[in-house]
């Protein structure tokens, strides 16, 4: 009772499907506004003075910040929740 067989199927009902496609969608964005501006690989980590974020790996060669050209004075960490 309540427990799923392996090969066995399940009904869904619209309302059920509907949430799960907007559930994947809305993981998928959370993965993009996580991900580096730069590279979009890896997760934001670091953040210049002028805002804008990238992964470490992205920024350590940078001397102005490759997005609005502001000149990198101080990298910082950031720490996010997992999603």
């Amino acid at each position: 009772m309540g427990e799923i067989r392996q090969g066995s199927t399940r009904q869904f009902s619209v309302t059920e499907f509907n949430r799960w496609i907007t559930m994947q969608a809305e993981n998928q964005q959370m993965r993009f506004f996580l991900s580096c501006r730069i590279c979009r690989q890896n997760r934001i980590r670091c953040v210049f003075q002028c805002g804008h974020l990238t992964c470490w790996s992205c920024s350590e060669p940078l001397v102005d910040c490759s997005i609005c050209g502001t000149p990198i004075r101080n990298r910082y960490s950031i720490y996010l929740h997992p999603p």
